[in-house]
C-alpha cells in the first residue's frame, strides 16, 4: 500500500530517480489522488481492467481505491514527480468537470507537446519547492497549486480518439489479477497457494503455472515481495515494533522478519526505520 497522507498534509509532493524498478505487489491508495508526471523511462501500468504503458512527459492522474502495479518496461532510469491530494481537497476539482470527465481522464495515460512538457515539469518543481518550505502557509500554496496543475492537464492533454499505449498482455488473466489483490487483502493470513488458488478457482498446479507464466515470479517468491513491502511502509510510519509488523504481515516474529529483511535490503529493519524517521 502506498504511505497514507500525514494528518496536517492535504498535498504531498515527491521527486525520485528509480532504476530498473518495478513495483513489488498490487498497491491501491485510500487517502487521496495521486498526480504523476514522467521525466524520463517506460512503465507498465496493470490494473483491474486496463493494462497501459507510458513514457517520458506522459501524465497519469489515479483515483483512490484503485488496485494497480507498475512495472518497468525498459533499463531507461525511471524520474517521476508526483503529487498526492487528500479526497477532501480533490472534491472542488471534481465539482468543476464533472465526474465522467474525470474518470476519462484517469482512463489512460495524458500526453502533451514538447512546450507543454516543460511547463508541466516547471510547475512540478515550484510545488516541490513550496513542499519543502514545510511553512504554515505551505498547504495552503499546494492546494492553489495543485488545481492551477490540474487544469492546465485538463485544458492542454493531447486527445486521442484510440491510444496504442493502451492494451493487454498476450498471458493477461483476470483470475491473476484477482489473485494479487487477495494477496495484497489477506497478506495478515499467510495466503498460501492452495487457498489463493481456490480463490480464483484454480487448482494449485494450474494456478501455480498461470501465475509465473503472468507475472514472471513464483507465487512464495511474490508473497515474500508483498510481505516485506508492508514492513517497509510500517516502518517508515514509525508506528509499531518489529513484532507488531512481523504480525501485520504474517510472519512468525520479528527475529525472523528481521533476517528475511535484512537478507533482501542488506541492512536491519531498526536500521532502515531509524534513517527514514531522520529523513
Amino acid at each position: 500500500m502506498p504511505l497514507p497522507l500525514k494528518p496536517d498534509e492535504n498535498v504531498y509532493v515527491d521527486h525520485q530517480i528509480k532504476y530498473n524498478y518495478s513495483m513489488p505487489a498490487m498497491q491501491a491508495a485510500f487517502d487521496h489522488y495521486n498526480i504523476g508526471f514522467i521525466v524520463s523511462g517506460d512503465r507498465r501500468w496493470i490494473s483491474r481492467e486496463t493494462i497501459r504503458s507510458c513514457h517520458a512527459g506522459d501524465v497519469g492522474i489515479s483515483k483512490p481505491y484503485v488496485y494497480h502495479r507498475n512495472c518497468s518496461m525498459s533499463d531507461t532510469p525511471y524520474e517521476r514527480y508526483v503529487v498526492k491530494v487528500r479526497i477532501s481537497a480533490f472534491q472542488p476539482i471534481i465539482d468543476i468537470v464533472g465526474t465522467a470527465a474525470l474518470n476519462s481522464l484517469c482512463a489512460n495515460y495524458l500526453h502533451f507537446t514538447k512546450k507543454s512538457q516543460v511547463i508541466i515539469k516547471n510547475m512540478y518543481d515550484e510545488m516541490l519547492n513550496e513542499y519543502r518550505k514545510q511553512t504554515p502557509a505551505s498547504q495552503l500554496v499546494l492546494q492553489g497549486m495543485v488545481y492551477k496543475l490540474f487544469f492546465y492537464l485538463y485544458d492542454n492533454h493531447i486527445p486521442l480518439e484510440s491510444d496504442n499505449n493502451t492494451y493487454y498482455l498476450k498471458t493477461f488473466d483476470d483470475r491473476i489479477q484477482e489473485a494479487l489483490i487477495y494477496v495484497e487483502d489477506n497478506i495478515r493470513f499467510n495466503p498460501s497457494i492452495n487457498a489463493t488458488a481456490k480463490h480464483v478457482s484454480l487448482s494449485p498446479s494450474h494456478f501455480s503455472r498461470l501465475f509465473k507464466e503472468v507475472t514472471g515470479t513464483s507465487y512464495s517468491d511474490y508473497v515474500g515481495e508483498v510481505r516485506l513491502e508492508h514492513a517497509k511502509i510500517m516502518l517508515e510510519l514509525g508506528e509499531k515494533n518489529i513484532e507488531e509488523i512481523a504480525e501485520e504481515i504474517g510472519i512468525a516474529n520479528g527475529n525472523y522478519l528481521s533476517s528475511l529483511f535484512k537478507k533482501r535490503y542488506g541492512i536491519t529493519p531498526s536500521q532502515y526505520k531509524k534513517s527514514k524517521l531522520q529523513m
